[in-house]
């Protein structure tokens, strides 16, 4: 039956038949439209989050946050050596040292809020006798995002990232009572007992690759771990073990260090710098503020601080210890 428009024309039922089915026509014409527009919208993103050229762009983007991020807190672990290198300040209570200072001082370049978190070394890195070495337990759960003052090592390369360092390169040497009593030969270390530091990068791995001296790979029955380098130092002094591997400056009375030996344990002649997980992102702006830093006054200022400050406690002459002096 035909039917009539808003205009009295009769229109034929046909012809309102032929209007509906356009309509729907045209209905699924812009669904289908919408669809491709979504499909091509999530490829394009799982690319930029994936392979291909747009990983990079993803990655700038990430640093670009990263830089100008003024709101995160920074978290970055750091022992108590007593030395002029990091020490408790006692009528305060407070972190010192030329550590301190250099971290302060980057972190106010980069405009960052930094927070230092006291930690024993273990926790940061765990190496113990008869094993091999491994990340400790604070650094590899993410208690903090670094750990301050640490050198990278062949061992420690296979586990964390490392920052540019800002200290020049530490050579050890094998320390012994003075006299030699045991009748220590420096070249030749078979069957002798030698002690190390737990977690220091001056361990029996790092003997192990002196191919020049004789015995160097040591049974687990030579070795013994101090948790201290003091505590090192007096267990040579009582003949716990026949030598240990240490830093020849300030050794306390009846030690003799045979420095004709030189024994260098860090990879690529790094120096102190942080340790973190491979997946923190802290490099990314404290690289760029840690070179800006060490090209002013106030690195020089810092190293200086290492005698005028810090100088009542032992520790390398500024000398010996920062990037650029003579």
């Amino acid at each position: 039956m035909d039917s009539m428009d808003r205009r009295g024309i009769i229109m034929p039922d046909e012809s309102k038949s032929s209007v509906s089915k356009l309509l729907v026509v045209l209905v699924i014409i812009a669904i289908l439209l919408s669809t491709v527009a979504l499909i091509v919208a999530l490829i394009s993103l799982t690319q930029q989050r994936g392979g291909g050229t747009n990983v990079t762009v993803a990655r700038q983007s990430k640093e670009e946050q990263l830089i100008t991020d003024e709101e995160r807190i920074w978290n970055i672990a750091i022992g108590h050596y007593t030395s002029s290198l990091v020490y408790i300040h006692g009528p305060s209570g407070q972190l010192k040292g030329f550590h301190v200072d250099m971290i302060n001082a980057v972190c106010r370049l980069a405009n960052k809020n930094c927070r230092l978190v006291y930690d024993i070394s273990q926790r940061c890195w765990d190496s113990e006798k008869g094993q091999l070495p491994r990340g400790g337990v604070g650094l590899m759960s993410g208690w903090y995002d670094a750990c301050a003052g640490w050198i990278k090592s062949h061992t420690r390369a296979r586990t964390f990232e490392f920052s540019k360092s800002w200290t020049k390169p530490v050579n050890y040497y094998l320390i012994i009572k003075t006299g030699n009593p045991k009748g220590f030969d420096r070249n030749d270390v078979t069957n002798k007992t030698l002690g190390f530091v737990d977690g220091f990068i001056n361990d029996e791995f790092c003997l192990a690759r002196q191919t020049s001296i004789m015995g160097s790979t040591l049974s687990t029955s030579q070795i013994t771990h101090y948790q201290l380098p003091d505590d090192l130092f007096q267990g040579i002094l009582a003949g716990e073990v026949d030598a240990g591997l240490a830093v020849c400056h300030n050794l306390p009375d009846g030690l003799t260090c045979l420095d004709d030996v030189t024994i260098d344990c860090s990879m690529d002649r790094s120096g102190a710098g942080l340790m973190l997980r491979m997946d923190n992102e802290l490099t990314y702006w404290w690289d760029p503020a840690l070179e800006r830093l060490m090209q002013t006054s106030e690195y020089r200022q810092i190293c200086q601080d290492i005698n005028d400050v810090h100088g009542h406690l032992p520790g390398r002459a500024p000398k010996d210890m920062c990037i650029g002096l003579q």
